[in-house]
Order: structure tokens, then C-alpha cells, then sequence
């Protein structure tokens, strides 16, 4: 990483100690020492509707993690629009279906094809794209880890459908968490209907056929503050109109979507067998490899493309505000995000397997300036990267900074990104 990246901020020797209560540690450290980097966020923190939840991690003699949360303005009932955060979930709970239907002798590098049995349904027969040569439910995943696909979420939805992605979030205790349908055009009367699959084994044959299915439950916002902005523009941008209510649109605490993330990458923190996901060793390093990867160390040419697809192309936290290529091998950070209508969201667990930092950091930022939405003028790169550039450095170097009596030793990290591309 450049020395740009790894940046000691110095004041924070001066500015802070460990010896603060832990329930203001954020608050201190962002509003009191850091107040000039964040001037907007700090004048306006309303405005900008900040939640943020960084979570230290300690490790005992035998290396058990234990977490310990910091908080800024984490309101359950606040509102803000998680847009491909939701892809978390959606990848976590197709590969533990596929495990369900291993009795079938199909996995997530299987040939399948997909019909259409409704308006707006595609079919989807050949993939130039993939590794294996034709679909698979392993280059949807792939796709969606490493630029955050939207076509390819949409497939992961209509293998799922609503009622059993809901359902199954329900199962594991997440009850407030709502996901509605696909990332397009489609109404929501549209979105109740899901298309019909085929998976074949090497031969050609077919191993498993799912039918078309429809949507039979409801599955309501019951948040009440789900409009956003003073005017909203129409699809087709021709129209304004009053602003944008969310109420038909996805629901996902960030508190809920730091309990997946730290759920998934360390199992063994998970008392509740229900909540715990159900995915092989195998998926667990492959979702690990996929999520740390940058667009550019895949075998995508298309994602070679450095002026698209930057390393922090979708890695927010640390680097969103350059434009610097990561040399570091050490540095690796797992994460999803989410960017739409003015919202920004990440959810990441971050590591540097030389040093030993290791921390979790969540945020959920809205950036729109003049509160219209759907006009594409959204201050992104003005406020919001910024912040999130800015912001992981400073909680990396406190990390770099912070003494621990043990350190991890990364076993199944440095397994899962050793290996040839899964």
C-alpha cells in the first residue's frame, strides 16, 4: 500500500487515550480529535444521517475472538436505503441451500439454465464470462463479490425467491430485515414471481429442476420514517415529484448486517446453532478469497480495467478518497457495500496479517445536498468518500497503534487467499 494509505495520523497521540470510557470512544475520537477531517458531518450530523459501529477485537490464549462494539448514532428505526448490502445475505443464503440440495449432486459450480415464466424475466443459457464455460451459481457469487453485480444478485433472488429469503432471515432471528425483489424495472407485483432453474451434471443431464414460483406472504416495512428527500424524480427523469417513500424498498439495519458479517468469518463467536450459517469449509474460503479480492486479480479482462474498476472500486473504508493501487498482500479487507440515491454503506472486516490489526467497521452515510433524489447529483465523491477513506485510516492506525496480548494468527485467511482462484 502506498505511503499515502498508511498514513500515521500523529495528532492522535496527543489527542487520545485508552484509558476513555468505551461508550464515547467514537465520539471522541470523530467529533473531538477529528472534527477538521469530517466538517460538514461534524456541523451537520443530522443532515448527513451518520450511523457507525467500529468493533475492536481481542484474542484470548487460544485465539477465541472477543468483540468489543463502539457505536455512533445507531438508531434501529432510522432509515437508510442498504441498496447491495442486501447481496450479503442473498450470497450466504444461496450456498446454504445448495448444501440442502447436495443430495441431488449438484453444488455451486453446476451447470444450470434459467426460463421464464413472467413478465419481466430473463432467460439466462450461456455465460462467456464464467470459469466453468456456462452459468453457475459460483460465478453469480464471483460477480457479485468483486463489483457488486446487480444482474448477477438478481439471479441469486429468483433461485432464492421472497418467501424463502425472508423466511429464512426470520429462521436465523432477523426480523426486521426485508428483501423484496430484484435490482431493476420490475413492479412489485412482478417481483412476487421467480423463474424456473435447471442444474445438470458434467453429461448433460438434469440432476435438479425448480419450478417458477410466486410469492404467497407479505412482508411489510413497519418502519415508519422510510421517506426520504423533498422531491424525487421518476424513472424515466422527466417528471419531479414528491419525495421518495422506501416503504416497498429493502430493509437492513446495520446493526443486523455487522451480526451477519461477523457471524460469517468467525462461526465459532455463534452460540445459536440457527443463526449460525450453514456452509461448508470449502464456500466459507471461497467467499473469503472473492471478498478481499480487487476487480483486477480476477481472471475477468473486463475487470482489468483500472480506470473502472480502481481497487477501491467497492472497498470503501480506507480508500475510497484515492485512487491507489493496494501493493500490500497483507492488507485485505472483507466487505459488501451499498450506493444508491444518496446512501452509503459498508459493512468490512479488516486485517493485516503481517501485524496482526484486525477490527470490524460498519457505517451508513446519506449524502444529498440539495435533497432531490434520482437526479444523479449525489455528493459522493465530495462528502461521502472522503469520510470513508478518511475514517478507516484513522481507525487502522489506532489499531497499529493498539497493544494486544495476543495476536491472531489468520490459519484460515491465509488459506483462503493462498489458493488458486476457486
Amino acid at each position: 500500500m502506498r505511503k499515502s494509505i498508511l498514513f500515521v495520523f500523529f495528532i492522535l497521540i496527543t489527542t487520545f487515550t485508552f484509558s476513555q470510557e468505551k461508550a464515547n470512544l467514537l465520539d471522541s475520537l470523530i467529533f473531538q480529535a477529528y472534527k477538521d477531517s469530517f466538517p460538514n458531518i461534524n456541523a451537520n450530523p443530522e443532515q448527513y444521517q451518520l450511523q457507525m459501529i467500529y468493533v475492536q477485537i481481542d484474542r484470548d490464549s487460544i485465539g477465541f475472538p472477543h468483540f468489543t462494539y463502539h457505536k455512533i448514532g445507531v438508531d434501529r428505526e432510522k432509515f437508510f436505503y442498504p441498496a447491495s448490502l442486501i447481496k450479503l445475505p442473498t450470497v450466504l443464503l444461496s450456498l446454504e441451500k445448495l448444501k440442502e440440495l447436495e443430495k441431488f449432486h449438484i453444488d455451486k459450480y453446476s451447470k444450470l439454465k434459467i426460463g421464464t415464466s413472467h413478465t419481466c424475466q430473463e432467460s439466462f443459457i450461456i455465460d462467456t464470462t464464467s470459469m466453468e464455460g456456462y452459468p453457475s451459481i459460483a460465478n453469480f457469487i464471483r460477480k457479485i463479490l468483486l463489483v457488486s453485480d446487480n444482474k448477477s444478485y438478481n439471479r441469486l433472488y429468483e433461485f432464492l425467491g421472497r418467501d424463502e429469503i425472508n423466511n429464512r432471515l426470520r429462521e436465523k432471528g432477523y426480523e426486521e430485515v426485508i428483501i423484496p425483489g430484484r435490482f431493476n424495472s420490475c413492479t412489485d407485483e412482478e417481483d412476487l414471481y421467480t423463474n424456473p432453474f435447471w442444474f445438470y451434471d458434467e453429461g448433460g443431464s438434469n440432476m435438479y429442476f425448480q419450478p417458477a414460483k410466486k410469492s404467497t406472504q407479505n412482508f411489510y416495512n413497519k418502519n415508519k420514517n422510510t421517506v426520504v428527500g423533498t422531491a424525487f424524480y421518476d424513472e424515466d427523469k422527466r417528471s419531479l415529484i414528491e419525495a421518495k417513500d422506501f416503504s416497498n424498498k429493502a430493509i437492513f439495519p446495520l446493526e443486523d448486517a455487522l451480526q451477519m458479517m461477523t457471524d460469517f468469518v468467525f462461526p465459532e463467536t455463534v452460540t445459536d446453532s440457527a443463526r449460525r450459517w450453514d456452509i461448508s469449509v470449502h464456500d466459507r474460503y471461497f467467499l473469503l478469497q472473492y471478498m478481499s479480492m480487487y476487480p483486477r486479480q480476477s481472471s475477468y479482462e473486463k475487470y482489468h480495467n483500472y480506470e473502472k474498476y480502481e481497487d477501491s472500486y467497492k472497498k470503501y473504508f480506507i480508500i475510497a478518497d484515492t485512487k491507489d493501487t493496494i501493493y500490500d498482500d497483507d492488507f485485505k479487507f472483507f466487505n459488501v457495500v451499498g450506493l444508491s440515491y444518496g446512501f452509503t454503506c459498508e459493512v468490512a472486516y479488516v486485517v493485516n496479517i503481517r501485524t496482526g490489526v484486525e477490527f470490524f467497521l460498519a457505517a451508513a452515510l446519506y449524502t444529498n445536498d440539495d435533497n432531490v433524489l434520482n437526479n444523479d447529483n449525489y455528493d459522493y465523491h465530495k462528502v461521502a468518500f472522503p469520510f470513508y477513506g478518511k475514517l478507516g485510516r484513522i481507525i487502522y492506525e489506532m489499531e497499529t497503534a493498539r497493544e494486544k496480548e495476543y495476536l491472531p494468527e489468520f490459519k484460515e485467511i491465509k488459506m483462503a487467499t493462498s489458493i488458486r482462484q476457486l
